[in-house]
């Protein structure tokens, strides 16, 4: 879990959106045991992060909602909760999509191919579109996670001579997708907000006693830096672990997380931080061999 703390702050990445048809068929069968279109509505100028009081007449006033950051005209925060199940299968496919085939995707292939899905047991967690892309290995504009009861339910889907017909709308709509297989050890709630920017990272790190070190240094030196940098911290929220996947899989990092951050800002703010540049960075380069992550937001319907 450390080892993603380190690494949530090693990137920054691309723009666009998706999935949103994807996504409003998806919450009408009920995929994903999400709770869709939470709103928060906060009427104090100093609402920020998890809790806030209006210092202008309504003393002791306090909301429970996140509600830092932006928010829509009407000061509504949409959230939405999706539950990560410890035995389940997460996809995560970081895809280019040809922006002129956007709509033969959203509006031909997906309505198409989502009863094919919900047949094989598959759910949609959720799209994101990009916000920032400096990734060499998943140069993609848009992120999705699915769903799977196992690696071998998506081989049945992809056996199914049915769904095979339309598989054409799909590929002509990619100009390229990377597909990573994960699980996570113990079920975790993720609260995803439209206020906030998420940083989808994959890492690999050096072999040997050495970089193992450095990793455990860097935690020590890291984190003051990182509460002490003038932005809001980084909340590490969850940790995804590679699983078998039968092939399927085109890209296999050592650890695979995601990161709530207040915005893309802070993250280029904290790696402008003098004391995170001269004491922090050094010993992280030490422990990564390689990372790449993308910065997005949660797309909502």
């Amino acid at each position: 879990m450390k080892t993603l703390k380190l690494l949530s702050m090693c990137v920054a990445l691309s723009s666009f959106s998706m999935f949103q048809s994807c996504s409003a068929q998806s919450e009408g069968n009920e995929m994903a045991e999400n709770t869709m279109g939470k709103t928060h509505k906060c009427n104090a100028k100093c609402c920020e992060n998890k809790k806030c009081e209006i210092a202008h007449g309504e003393k002791g006033h306090h909301c429970d909602a996140d509600c830092g950051g932006e928010r829509t005209s009407d000061g509504m925060v949409k959230s939405q909760s999706v539950l990560f199940k410890k035995g389940k299968v997460y996809e995560l496919a970081f895809a280019e999509v040809i922006p002129e085939k956007m709509d033969q995707l959203n509006n031909e292939y997906f309505p198409k191919a989502m009863p094919f899905m919900m047949k094989y047991g598959a759910k949609m967690i959720g799209g994101f579109s990009v916000e920032k892309n400096e990734s060499e290995m998943l140069p993609a504009n848009m992120v999705a996670i699915f769903e799977w009861p196992s690696a071998q339910a998506r081989l049945d889907l992809l056996a199914d001579k049915k769904f095979q017909k339309i598989v054409h709308l799909r590929d002509e709509a990619l100009k390229s997708v990377s597909l990573g297989y994960f699980e996570v050890t113990e079920n975790k709630e993720v609260i995803f907000k439209s206020d906030k920017v998420y940083e989808i990272g994959a890492a690999n790190l050096f072999p040997g006693d050495e970089a193992s070190a450095s990793l455990n240094k860097y935690f020590e030196v890291s984190e003051p830096i990182k509460r002490a940098y003038g932005g809001a911290y980084p909340e590490f929220v969850l940790n995804l672990s590679t699983v078998e996947a039968k092939g399927q899989a085109t890209y296999t990092p050592h650890m695979q997380f995601i990161v709530e951050w207040e915005s893309v800002e802070d993250n280029t703010k904290l790696f402008a931080d003098e004391d995170f540049k001269t004491k922090a960075i050094p010993l992280m380069m030490k422990a990564v061999a390689k990372f790449d992550a993308v910065f997005t937001k949660f797309v909502f319907n």
